[in-house]
C-alpha cells in the first residue's frame, strides 16, 4: 500500500520535489480532455456555464446587499501576543495550545489576536470558543510537520473514555472560555460521542485563520473498516482562512458545519473558509458537512489501508436552497490503488428515511482546473449518497443551439460538477451502467 506518511510529506515540503524530464508528456500535463455535458455519471460543466463558480461566489453574503468576503493573504506580527512552547524557553507564555486560547479569549477583545506555536508534537484537543475577536494560529517551524497538535478521538467512544482522553488535566472547566462546548457534547444523550464531538481542534472563531500547522486525529488505522468518525479539524465560523497546513486523518478528516454556540446544525447560515496551499488526507470523506469552502492549490490524498475499499474525499450536505458548497480548483486528488476512490458522495443530511427534493440537503461541489490521478473510478466518480443510499445522478441536460441547456441546481439530480480537470483519472466514460 503506497500511502504518503506524515514523515514523507514533511521531507517534501522540506526539500521539493526532483522533476524528471521525459520525452512524452505526462498526462497530468495534458489539456483537459473533459468536454460538456459529460455523462449522467460524469456531468463536465461548459466554459459558460463554468463561469458561475469561482470564490467570489462562494464568497457572497447572505445578507441582501452585503459585499462578499474578499479574503487577502495572512500577515503575521513581529511579535504574537502569545508564545506556546517548552516551559523556561524564552518568550514562551503559555505550555499548552489551550491556555494560550483561554487566555487570548480572557481579554475580550474585539481584534485579532496572534498565538505562535513553537515547534512540538502538542498531543491535546483544541477548543476555540466563538467571540467578538479573531484568532490566528501559527507554528514558527520551517514547515507544517514541525508543529503537529491532536489527540486519538473517536465518534464510538463512550462519554467516560472520551472526558478521560479529551480532559485529563482537567484544561476545561468552568469559566474557561471554551468551557459550553465542553459540556454541551458531555451534555449530549446517547451511549456514544458522535461526530459532533470527535474533533481534534473544533473552532466556532468567525475570522479564524491557521497557518503553518499539522492538525491530526491520530486513531488512523487503529479501529476497524466500520464506522469511525474522527474528525482532525472542524470549523462552524465564518471567514475563516487556513494556509499551508495538513490536516490527517481517516473519516471526516475536516468538518465544516454551520452549527449554533449549543451544537446544533442549522438550517440557515453559511460559513465561508478558504484553503490554501494545503494537504489533506483520509479514507472516507475527507472534506463533510455546510459551508461554502473553497480550496485552491490544496493535495488531496485518500488512502484505503483502513478500509481496503472505495474513499470518498467530499460529502457536502450543502442545503437545497444554497446554490453554493465546496469548490476545489488549482488542487491535486491522489489515491492509492487502481481506480478504487470516488471524488465524492453527497451527505443527504436527515434523509434516512428517503431523499425529497426540495427539502433535504443536496451537497453541491465544483472540482476544476485540477489534476485527478489514476486511483479514481472514472466510470463512477460520484457515490451513492450517505445516510438517504439515493443513487447518483447527474444532469446532462439537452442541447439547444450548439449550446447545453441545464437547471445547474435542480434538485432532482445531484450537485457535483467537473470542469477542465486532466490526469488518468479524469477520463470521462459515457453510457455506462453499475
Amino acid at each position: 500500500m503506497n500511502t504518503l506518511s506524515v514523515s514523507r510529506l514533511a521531507l517534501a515540503l522540506a526539500f521539493g520535489l526532483t522533476l524528471t524530464a521525459c520525452k512524452s508528456v505526462p498526462p497530468q500535463d495534458r489539456p483537459s480532455e473533459q468536454v460538456a455535458p459529460g455523462s449522467q455519471s460524469r456531468p463536465v460543466l461548459s466554459a459558460d456555464e463554468a463561469q458561475n463558480f469561482v470564490p467570489s461566489r462562494y464568497f457572497s453574503s447572505m445578507t441582501p446587499s452585503a459585499q462578499p468576503w474578499k479574503p487577502t493573504g495572512i500577515t503575521l506580527p513581529a511579535q504574537a501576543d502569545f508564545v506556546v512552547g517548552p516551559a523556561g524557553t524564552p518568550g514562551v507564555t503559555q505550555n499548552t495550545i489551550q491556555s494560550a486560547v483561554d487566555a487570548a479569549m480572557a481579554r475580550h477583545a474585539s481584534h485579532r489576536l496572534y498565538i505562535a506555536i513553537m515547534p512540538g508534537d502538542y498531543q491535546e484537543a483544541v477548543y476555540i470558543p466563538a467571540a467578538p475577536g479573531s484568532l490566528t494560529l501559527y507554528g514558527t517551524g520551517a514547515k507544517p510537520a514541525d508543529v503537529k497538535i491532536g489527540l486519538a478521538l473517536d465518534a464510538r467512544m463512550d462519554k467516560a473514555t472520551w472526558r478521560k482522553t479529551l480532559n485529563p488535566a482537567g484544561q476545561f472547566m468552568p469559566g474557561k472560555s471554551a468551557w459550553y462546548m465542553y459540556q454541551n457534547c458531555l451534555n449530549r444523550r446517547g451511549a456514544e460521542m458522535g461526530i459532533m464531538c470527535s474533533a481534534a481542534v473544533w473552532s466556532q472563531n468567525s475570522g479564524l485563520q491557521l497557518q503553518n500547522l499539522t492538525i491530526q486525529n491520530t486513531l488512523g488505522d487503529s479501529v476497524d473498516a466500520g464506522n469511525h468518525e474522527a474528525v482532525a479539524l472542524r470549523s462552524d465560523g465564518d471567514q475563516v482562512q487556513i494556509n499551508n497546513v495538513n490536516i490527517l486523518g481517516r473519516q471526516n478528516t475536516f468538518f465544516v458545519t454551520n452549527s449554533d454556540v449549543n451544537n446544533r446544525m442549522m438550517t440557515t447560515g453559511q460559513p465561508r473558509t478558504l484553503v490554501t496551499n494545503s494537504y489533506i488526507e483520509g479514507d472516507v470523506d475527507l472534506v463533510s458537512g455546510r459551508g461554502a469552502v473553497v480550496f485552491e492549490n490544496t493535495r488531496f490524498n485518500v488512502v484505503n489501508s483502513r478500509t481496503q475499499k472505495e474513499g470518498y474525499v467530499f460529502a457536502p450536505a450543502t442545503l437545497p436552497d444554497i446554490y453554493y458548497g465546496f469548490l476545489a480548483l488549482n488542487s491535486e486528488f491522489n489515491a492509492a490503488g487502481d481506480g478504487v476512490a470516488q471524488l465524492g458522495r453527497a451527505w443527504d443530511l436527515g434523509a434516512e428515511n428517503g431523499y425529497v427534493p426540495g427539502q433535504s440537503a443536496n451537497g453541491q461541489v465544483v472540482i476544476r482546473d485540477s489534476v485527478i490521478n489514476a486511483g479514481f473510478n472514472t466510470a463512477h466518480p460520484w457515490g451513492t449518497a450517505k445516510d438517504s443510499q439515493r443513487p447518483f445522478a447527474g444532469n446532462t441536460g439537452s442541447e439547444q443551439d450548439k449550446k447545453w441547456v441545464r437547471n445547474l441546481n435542480d434538485v432532482n439530480f445531484n450537485r457535483m460538477w467537473e470542469f477542465n480537470n486532466r490526469g488518468l483519472g479524469s477520463k470521462v466514460v459515457l453510457n455506462t451502467k453499475k
